[in-house]
């Protein structure tokens, strides 16, 4: 696994690559270390896909964390981002971009294992699942999978950046997917709980903005599968 680390504190960075190495075991991680904002996203720009956790300082010289993760968003969505500050009034900003996790400076050994762990089981969910499209097979993660919607006898499969319409009932597509991170709120609709932005009595807002009803039956189950989620994997 490959991990970046973006912090401008030297000692800092000893201390974590330190930690992150005893908790992976040393020849399981590839830790890569940025000073600045700018220098890390010339490579994340670069190669999106290198690395599967970044950990970053939100405060920095120049480019921030803050405005560093709004860019990494604009390339990827989903890959986790921990944010390391020695102020916490500005973890909240850090949801704005969707933060996987916040650690304190000075780092917290016990907090770093919460979240390490917490990652973990996200990687535990994010497997892979075959579609046929005509007459292509498809591997797709479901980590990807933003939500599916049932069209007659087809489901539309909608990613950050794409869509399939294979031919598929949705209730069968529901048996495949992990409980712990597919929900249906609408007999029409499939949703990735890592994609919900807010919602209401009535619908979820997805983060890029679609609008999916919630059935009146279902918005108390949904209110807890959402706590139970935020708790384990949010």
């Amino acid at each position: 696994m490959k991990i970046a680390i973006c912090d401008d504190e030297i000692n800092f960075q000893k201390i974590l690559r330190k930690q992150l190495e005893k908790y992976y075991g040393a020849l399981e991680v590839e830790i890569e270390v940025f000073i600045s904002g700018k220098d890390f996203l010339e490579r994340f720009e670069n190669c999106s896909l290198a690395f599967q956790m970044i950990f970053m300082d939100i405060e920095m010289p120049e480019l921030d964390g803050l405005e560093t993760a709004k860019r990494i968003r604009k390339i990827n969505q989903s890959i986790p981002i921990i944010f390391l500050t020695s102020h916490t009034e500005l973890a909240m900003e850090g949801y704005e971009v969707a933060a996987f996790r916040f650690l304190d400076k000075p780092l917290r050994i016990e907090k770093l294992i919460t979240t390490l762990q917490a990652f973990d089981n996200l990687k535990l969910l994010d497997n892979k699942i075959e579609f046929q499209d005509g007459d292509k097979k498809l591997l797709v993660n479901w980590s990807e999978i933003q939500y599916i919607q049932s069209e007659n006898v087809y489901v539309n499969i909608y990613l950050e950046h794409t869509n399939y319409l294979i031919r598929k009932k949705l209730y069968d597509m529901e048996k495949q997917m992990p409980k712990q991170l597919f929900y249906r709120p609408h007999r029409s609709y499939l949703i990735n709980l890592r994609f919900v932005k807010s919602f209401n009595g009535k619908q979820i807002i997805m983060k890029n903005g679609t609008e999916i009803p919630l059935s009146r039956g279902k918005r108390n189950e949904f209110k807890l599968l959402m706590m139970k989620y935020l708790r384990i994997l949010g």
